[in-house]
């Protein structure tokens, strides 16, 4: 047995396997880790193979099992094939690294994560074509809805597109718009969001044929190269088959010329490949790929591909002497989902006879002495099948949910924020909670998320609100789902529909008593319409809910405000045992660009409040007690009484004074006020955190004239002061066409409950709840736009 090992991770995938058998054949033990069942766990190139955690869940456990293995192993190489590279590339290079993890950084032939963001986010990979004067199809990128919409209205007479978001794969999210066809709306035909995280491009299409390259590089210099054609694909997605281009052909030399460009400006060690069209005028590159692509398969045995990734330190001089390792195979295939792709792609009998001579190429399934077992092809199916079932994804996507990466850090780091992390231990003084919000009765602890000190708060619904009405929503899941929703019937146009409705909340509102529901502990609610809650890691999530369900053995463990908007929360959640129960629709506005404050109304609501003779000032504070006088605090409570509980509804939190000091003093909340002639006529009360900002506490004196339009003038400065921040607006819910104007759009925001340690009568009432907001609340609200 040879003493040189090599590490490989992404095992799940064929390119993997194919690897194994290259570096096996020259003597090497080839060691697999995935967090996935692996496809090569048996082939005979194979010694060993781990199950590892999952990438992009648990990153940093999963760079040092990964350290870990090499080091019992003791392998020279780690090399990544799918896109857990960017996690262990973050990992060996995270500055805080050590142990395991840090030894990561020799053996790992990737580069680093830099380099490797600047060749897989498709914007950022087009300015790099721009800065080494390759070519590419002309593109604009867009970062908002409002940016989106722009062109949208400009398309006329404008040439086919292709839409495809800034981090994707397998080309599933592509969408293709005919010369003057409208774009789709955001969030329609599967585009989702438009947001700076999720940037999206619109290509000019090209026609040509379709070229990929796959090479491996060390210090910034070839040591192997091919071009091929991906002949036979699954749908528009990933290649089934593939078929080598002459080396010295044009088209290949031209990707080589921009490989070595590529490889040369980054200093690349590592494999990528691009993806390219082949055109009449010459080679344009469309993305790149930097990981392990099918050119893989094309390299067999005697090639020399393991030696590619043995040389750890080429000189320019001595590449060019000894020339990269070339692929031989002219074509190459995979066996069964090529045969399964086969109906799709057969649309005459010439397909027919393509597909048949495609047959002969080589099977990396199935090469001649190392089948992949149908047991293991069966098995990793049936974990796709699975893992989409859980994710909500498509079963393709489902292949890389545990290790795609999609521009996220290693660690979130600092962000804008308006609170200090140990806020949460002055607003758990609150006691008794019912002198600062009067239809709340709970007691507040305090526990830590991700270094952040937020509120821990148990209800205590058995006990009536003042006036025997219920308690507010903020505390109370029957209030959220049952009564708010008897006070929305009146939105419903039709007395047959309110008639149903009604009837179905009559009989959810038993069912949920008398699965006492209301028995909850809540995680980082600050008794607020919106929390601002932090994106811990899974295993912390996990450590909490353990920690709740010992202390709370008889109560439901819900965390409020959950939204997936540049936040992994939800998928976390969901991963831990939480169920995702729909609580609200709310809208978001992208302040981060600039492109709001040129929207109609915006102007429009600028122009008012210039003319206003209102003044926008901070709430004073005392530098003893860090709060503003009682006189003001009061003011502050009765103008957000005015709107949101007299206006709307007795289930919003009656705040008092007392809730305005705190909120004050601990810092959750900051003040800003419109004041004319010695008098404050409208307030807003906001709090910054995790990349956005959110104003529950929003008021206005309602005696005054509406002609005024001191609510346009207060959602003005949510704008502004987002922008300030250099956060986006969460603009919770409600009025959304007045906010749809203004830039803001539309999705769901999820109740999380865990309640695998609940009897199961009580566990069944709340999947009743579940079953009653997924198939009737979402379809109507979602049809009246709300």
């Amino acid at each position: 047995m040879s003493d040189r090992a090599v590490v490989v991770t992404g095992g799940r995938a064929p390119v993997a396997l194919d690897l194994a058998r290259r570096f096996h054949e020259d003597g090497w033990r080839v060691v697999l880790a995935d967090s996935a069942p692996m496809l090569g766990a048996r082939s005979r190139a194979v010694h060993a193979a781990y199950r590892v955690p999952p990438p992009r869940h648990r990153p940093r456990e999963f760079g040092a099992a990964v350290a870990g293995i090499a080091r019992r192993h003791a392998a020279e190489l780690v090399v990544p094939t799918c896109e857990e590279v960017f996690w262990l590339s973050s990992v060996a290079h995270d500055s805080g690294a050590s142990g395991p993890a840090e030894s990561l950084r020799e053996l790992l032939v990737a580069p680093g994560p830099d380099a490797l963001r600047r060749l897989h986010d498709k914007a950022e990979f087009l300015c790099l074509l721009d800065e080494l004067g390759l070519a590419h199809p002309v593109t604009t990128v867009l970062s908002s809805p409002i940016a989106w919409r722009r062109l949208a209205r400009r398309r006329g007479g404008e040439p086919a597109v292709v839409l495809k978001p800034a981090f994707s794969r397998f080309g599933t999210r592509i969408r293709f718009v005919e010369a003057g066809g409208p774009l789709p709306e955001p969030g329609s035909a599967g585009i989702g969001r438009v947001t700076p995280e999720e940037r999206w491009l619109v290509q000019h299409r090209v026609e040509g044929e379709e070229l990929c390259s796959y090479a491996v590089a060390v210090g910034g210099e070839l040591t192997a190269f091919v071009v091929y054609r991906p002949v036979w694909r699954a749908g528009r997605g990933a290649g089934v088959a593939f078929e080598r281009l002459d080396r010295t052909a044009p088209a290949a030399r031209a990707l080589r010329d921009a490989s070595e460009r590529l490889a040369g400006a980054l200093g690349i060690t590592g494999q990528f490949g691009l993806d390219a069209i082949d055109t009449p005028t010459g080679v344009s590159i469309l993305e790149c790929n930097p990981r392990a692509t099918s050119g893989v398969h094309l390299f067999g045995p005697g090639d020399g591909l393991a030696e590619a990734f043995a040389v750890r330190e080429v000189s320019a001089r001595d590449a060019r002497a000894r020339s990269a390792v070339v692929a031989t195979r002219r074509s190459a295939r995979l066996g069964l989902p090529h045969l399964l792709c086969a109906p799709a792609g057969v649309r005459s009998g010439r397909d027919l006879v393509r597909f048949a001579r495609q047959l002969a190429a080589p099977d990396a399934l199935a090469e001649p002495g190392d089948r992949v077992p149908v047991a293991g092809l069966t098995r990793a199916l049936l974990h796709q099948l699975a893992t989409a079932r859980r994710e909500g994804v498509p079963v393709l996507a489902a292949t890389t949910a545990d290790l795609e990466w999609n521009g996220q850090t290693l660690s979130p780091g600092a962000s804008a924020s308006s609170r200090e992390p140990e806020w949460g231990d002055v607003f758990a003084t609150i006691a008794p909670v019912e002198r600062a919000v009067e239809n709340v009765r709970a007691t507040v602890g305090v526990v830590t998320l991700s270094g952040e000190r937020v509120p821990l708060v148990v209800s205590a619904c058995e006990r009536p609100a003042p006036g025997g009405g219920p308690q507010s929503y903020v505390v109370s899941p029957i209030s959220h789902y049952v009564h708010y929703a008897r006070e929305e019937l009146g939105e419903l146009r039709s007395p047959l529909a309110r008639g149903a409705a009604g009837l179905v909340i009559d009989g959810l509102d038993r069912v949920l008593r008398g699965g006492r529901v209301d028995e909850v502990v809540l995680v980082g609610n600050a008794l607020l319409s919106t929390n601002l809650l932090p994106d811990p890691a899974e295993g912390e999530v996990r450590a909490l809910t353990a920690r709740l369900v010992a202390e709370h053995p008889e109560r439901a463990v819900v965390w409020r405000s959950v939204h997936g908007r540049g936040s992994g929360l939800p998928a976390t959640l969901r991963r831990a045992g939480y169920a995702l129960i729909p609580a609200r629709s709310v809208l978001f506005t992208v302040t981060r660009e600039s492109d709001w404050t040129t929207l109609r109304d915006v102007r429009r609501d600028s122009a008012l409040l210039a003319g206003s003779g209102y003044r926008v000032i901070d709430a004073p504070l005392d530098a003893a007690t860090g709060c503003s006088p009682p006189e003001l605090r009061r003011r502050i409570a009765e103008l957000y009484s005015l709107l949101y509980v007299d206006r709307y509804s007795r289930l919003n939190p009656r705040y008092t004074e007392e809730f305005v000091a705190l909120a004050q003093r601990s810092g959750l909340l900051r003040f800003v006020l419109l004041e004319r002639d010695g008098r404050v006529d409208g307030v807003l009360g906001y709090t910054v955190a995790h990349g956005h900002l959110a104003a529950p506490v929003v008021g206005y004196d309602t005696s005054l004239p509406q002609e005024l339009g001191l609510y346009r003038m207060l959602s003005l400065l949510m704008l502004r002061t987002a922008a300030d921040w250099g956060v986006d607006l969460h603009a919770s819910s409600g009025v959304a066409d007045f906010k749809r104007h203004r830039g803001a759009e539309q999705e769901f925001e999820y109740t999380a409950v865990y309640t695998a340690h609940l009897a199961w009568p009580r566990r069944l009432a709340w999947r009743l709840l579940a079953a009653v907001v997924h198939h009737i609340a979402v379809p109507l609200v979602r049809r009246a736009a709300l």
